[in-house]
């Protein structure tokens, strides 16, 4: 199996060094496309480090919510997203990492809304041979807070690059249990995200990842990384989620193309 880290988890103040770290565990990175890095910026650093950049995550979209009230959030959302798209092509990265939205949602029916929306992210996505998946939120919003609502709207997609996002995290704040949920929807993930309880690093808060690392370890063949918010101690939180996650690590198993 082969582990990532998404940027902002691991340490190092630079992407040069954070790159650095990784290629040293033989770990990925998801990368953030926060606004704040240029394309030619990304390229230089990983052209110096043997590091593959599997997913990227349309960042911006903690701030621009693609179902806003504001029609000129909403454009600028989705252009956010697109660009993401075009940026992970550029990068031969697999996967972009999208969001619903934050909060309530703004438009009048928003299923509808989101099923037209995501359409078209994914058949931009099959053309630049790049997947989309569709994080849950829990209780961060009240549209399709849980990851089985999630799952429904990929599976009524029905594009083979559209699949679900497990951050274990979001999920456990839903109500759902992230090892069930991953057995349940195994062919619908795209990607896992392994985080515990209040953003911190796995085994920190309060989640069970036995199961999960025992599940995704057997019977998962996506993507799998570590996300969550750095404390005090950074290198700290970055020795204690590989500890957890370790029987992810130095796997014969790797991962599979998604079906674009």
């Amino acid at each position: 199996m082969d582990l990532g880290c998404a940027e902002f988890a691991v340490p190092g103040r630079r992407l040069e060094e954070k790159l650095a770290i990784l290629e040293r565990r033989r770990m990925w990175l998801e990368l953030a496309n926060d606004g704040k890095k240029s394309f030619e910026d990304i390229k230089e650093a990983l052209v110096t480090h043997s590091v593959p950049v599997w997913s990227v995550q349309a960042f911006r979209q903690h701030e621009l919510q693609l179902l806003s009230s504001d029609r000129a959030e909403r454009s600028k959302a989705r252009e956010h997203v697109e660009e993401t798209i075009r940026l992970a092509a550029e990068i031969g990265a697999r996967n972009v990492v999208v969001v619903t939205g934050y909060g309530k949602p703004g438009v009048p029916k928003p299923r509808e809304y989101c099923f037209e929306l995501f359409s078209d992210f994914g058949l931009m996505g099959g053309e630049l041979g790049v997947g989309i998946s569709i994080e849950s939120l829990g209780e961060k919003t009240s549209f399709l807070p849980k990851a089985s609502e999630v799952h429904e709207l990929v599976k009524e997609l029905a594009l083979s690059n559209v699949g679900l996002l497990v951050d274990t995290m979001h999920v456990f704040s839903g109500g759902e249990d992230p090892a069930v949920v991953i057995e349940n929807c195994l062919r619908g993930v795209n990607e896992i995200q392994l985080r515990d309880t209040d953003s911190m690093p796995p085994g920190g808060g309060t989640i069970e990842f036995g199961k999960i690392v025992k599940i995704v370890k057997k019977k998962f063949r996506g993507l799998v990384c570590i996300e969550y918010k750095p404390g005090k101690d950074p290198n700290a939180d970055f020795e204690l989620a590989l500890k957890t996650c370790k029987d992810l690590t130095n796997s014969e198993q790797k991962i599979q193309d998604f079906e674009i």
